[in-house]
């Protein structure tokens, strides 16, 4: 489908021009309401005004997940709380001493977040003749509710199906004709095992398309899907701290994600050296908003690894596409969701047992997704248990993580030997269950 928006298919002097004046409006709305960004800019001796060029951004330091944690809880808005009409508090990792991220959002914010996603669903061809089947969990995942109020605003038939199990999934999308399914690649693969348990075959089903996020789809997980449902499946991407989802989307081409040029500026970053690499080069992504009100950030680094590219997109697009995230400059780990990083579980296991000695995290992939954590345990053989009994222990071990964490882990105490070397994540070792995916 050729895009007929004029919007989408400016030129990139146009683009950069339009950019280039938002950039102005966020600086100055920086610059005056947040003591933050002043301070920043006070100490390099620059004024809003002083950035002619996107070169001249260059000379601000980039903002990071530390500086967002330190400025707990409103330290960043730039809009008094009277004209914040939501607040998006984010899970802390343990290393930030449980300091939540809280992002605040105006009317104008919100709009624009919605239309973002309406956007992401008229360049895969969604239209209010559809019927959008919405299965996240919305307690983990806020952002969800976004894809409820753009299929409203687009016209769309919406079936939130939340967090009912996959058999019911699959009935409802019998029962209901859902045309879309709006899911995380890793509920969705869950939902086609089952299929595949119970006979069940891609013609029972009313399915056109398939969108995935806010987890990266990654090919092996894209071909999997489709060669069961039947459909193309599609992805996603947002950035927690600033719009989740709804940043970037692909369309009907699969070259890439479109990225929403007139709300954000794009850099992409060597991670170690910090300078900017050429467009097709891969590097962290760097993001500025452009329309923020409550929330303006200024050269934020979002820790994912991408490759940004400038070329038209055989769909007419002219913007610029970013490829699917193909890793983290961190070791930051996601199963089923729930993100997490593995000195936390050592923070966790620690508090839980000071005689620990050593542990490893096994994580179990299904098509690249984390499914299932085993962890195992070794402590002095000298020491009493905590607990009067093994199986007490390992309980008080499991009810401490999936209190803090929020996930279910299997827990052994093992003897040295048995620790598998750790791979390049702190104590932690990847270990694929395809094709035998399902560990419940």
């Amino acid at each position: 489908m050729m895009v007929r928006n004029t919007l989408h298919s400016l030129s990139r002097d146009a683009i950069r021009h339009l950019q280039m004046e938002r950039l102005q409006m966020t600086l100055n709305r920086a610059y005056f309401n947040v003591d933050f960004y002043r301070q920043r800019m006070d100490s390099l001796g620059l004024l809003p005004e002083d950035v002619a060029t996107f070169k001249d951004l260059q000379q601000f330091p980039f903002t990071t997940r530390h500086d967002l944690t330190e400025h707990y809880p409103y330290g960043l808005f730039a809009e008094p709380m009277r004209s914040i009409v939501r607040l998006k508090i984010t899970t802390p990792p343990l290393r930030d001493e449980g300091k939540p991220i809280i992002i605040g959002f105006t009317r104008h914010d919100v709009a624009m977040w919605q239309s973002l996603m309406v956007r992401v669903y008229e360049q895969l061809g969604i239209t209010d003749r559809d019927i959008l089947q919405v299965a996240y969990n919305f307690s983990l995942f806020p952002g969800a509710f976004t894809f409820n109020h753009a299929a409203e605003a687009l016209g769309a038939t919406l079936a939130p199906s939340a967090t009912i199990s996959a058999t019911l999934q699959l009935q409802i999308m019998q029962d209901f004709h859902s045309t879309v399914l709006a899911t995380t690649a890793a509920f969705a693969l869950h939902i086609v095992e089952t299929m595949e348990r119970q006979g069940k075959d891609a013609s029972d089903l009313h399915l056109r398309l398939v969108l995935l996020g806010p987890e990266p789809l990654s090919e092996i997980t894209r071909k999997r899907l489709e060669s069961v449902l039947k459909v193309p499946v599609y992805g996603l991407y947002g950035v927690t701290e600033m719009v989740e989802p709804g940043v970037a989307g692909e369309c009907e081409a699969k070259e890439g994600l479109h990225l929403a040029e007139d709300q954000f500026f794009a850099e992409v970053i060597h991670p170690v050296t910090e300078e900017r690499v050429a467009p097709g080069q891969e590097g962290e992504l760097v993001l500025t908003t452009l329309t923020a009100e409550a929330y303006p950030l200024i050269r934020y680094r979002t820790g994912d690894i991408t490759v940004l590219r400038e070329t038209p997109c055989s769909c007419g697009r002219t913007w610029t596409r970013i490829t699917p995230i193909l890793r983290r400059t961190d070791n930051r780990i996601s199963i089923r969701g729930i993100t997490f990083y593995p000195d936390d579980v050592e923070k966790i296991l620690r508090n839980a047992d000071p005689n620990l000695e050593d542990y490893r995290l096994v994580i179990h992939t299904c098509y690249g997704i984390g499914q299932q954590m085993d962890i195992l345990v070794v402590r002095p053989v000298d020491q009493d248990l905590t607990g009067s009994s093994r199986s007490q222990y390992l309980e008080l071990l499991r009810s401490h993580i999936r209190r803090v964490l929020g996930l279910g882990a299997r827990i052994q105490l093992v003897e040295p030997e048995r620790l598998p070397k750790e791979g390049l994540y702190h104590k932690t070792v990847f270990r694929s269950a395809t094709p035998f995916c399902s560990l419940d």
